[in-house]
């Protein structure tokens, strides 16, 4: 059984998520308005979820056909499966990605790809963007998104946590249950490095990609995350 919905976070924000019973695990992907209006996408989420997205955004007003940039976290389905179906609507879409995936992007489907270089802002549809290269944060080619204007950070599996994404936001011990439960993390030292550079941001709010959203505590929690790999990578070393 799955269970879809979105919900607005002020003017700009808006997510779309499904949860699936099964697996005790939210999917989300995320609409933001620039200040010019136009609409920027972050994940592309599955080609199965893609009428319900739809369905989901017209019942906020807004319109497939209207997004014109589409900001692909890592090359992984969940991610980007329903591009396909964002090109069928736009054909003029233009995606973002690291430039892994930018290029098995380019290879695959017939869209526009641009590099996103690591903490080089960008000015995307009239929102600047920050992409911020988290190696190996699950993928080789993973990246997450700061917006300044929002102070908004889009983590893609940073700060995951399983359940549903209604709620105050998941504490420090459910991020670190969920991290020990998926084994989703190829090693903390990659998790560490990234946590380091998002220490620079002002981050207000932090949306992951599974999950429910992040609005308090952010600079407790990253701190919280920097000490269980600093604690559990010798413990990970020795099992190697």
């Amino acid at each position: 059984m799955s269970d879809a919905r979105i919900d607005a976070f002020g003017g700009d924000i808006v997510r779309n998520s499904v949860y699936i019973e099964k697996l005790d695990l939210a999917f989300s992907q995320f609409v933001v308005r620039s200040p010019t209006g136009a609409r920027l996408a972050i994940s592309a989420g599955m080609r199965a979820d893609f009428d319900g997205f739809q369905r989901n955004l017209q019942a906020v007003g807004i319109d497939v056909a209207a997004i014109a940039a589409l900001i692909v976290p890592h090359f992984e389905a969940d991610e980007m499966a329903a591009l396909p179906e964002f090109l069928s609507r736009n054909p003029a879409l233009v995606a973002y990605a690291h430039p892994i995936c930018a290029h098995a992007l380019a290879d695959i489907f017939p869209v526009k790809t641009r590099i996103l270089k690591d903490e080089t802002p960008v000015t995307i549809n009239g929102e600047v963007v920050v992409p911020i290269h988290v190696k190996h944060v699950h993928q080789w080619d993973s990246l997450v998104v700061y917006l300044p204007r929002l102070k908004a950070l889009f983590s893609s599996d940073i700060f995951m946590s399983y359940g549903p994404v209604d709620g105050a936001g998941p504490t420090l011990d459910a991020m670190v249950r969920s991290i020990e439960k998926s084994g989703y993390l190829p090693s903390l030292d990659y998790l560490a490095d990234a946590l380091g550079k998002l220490r620079k941001y002002d981050i207000d709010r932090v949306f992951p990609m599974h999950g429910a959203a992040l609005h308090e505590a952010i600079p407790e929690t990253i701190d919280g995350l920097a000490a269980y790999c600093e604690k559990t990578r010798p413990v990970e070393a020795a099992l190697r």
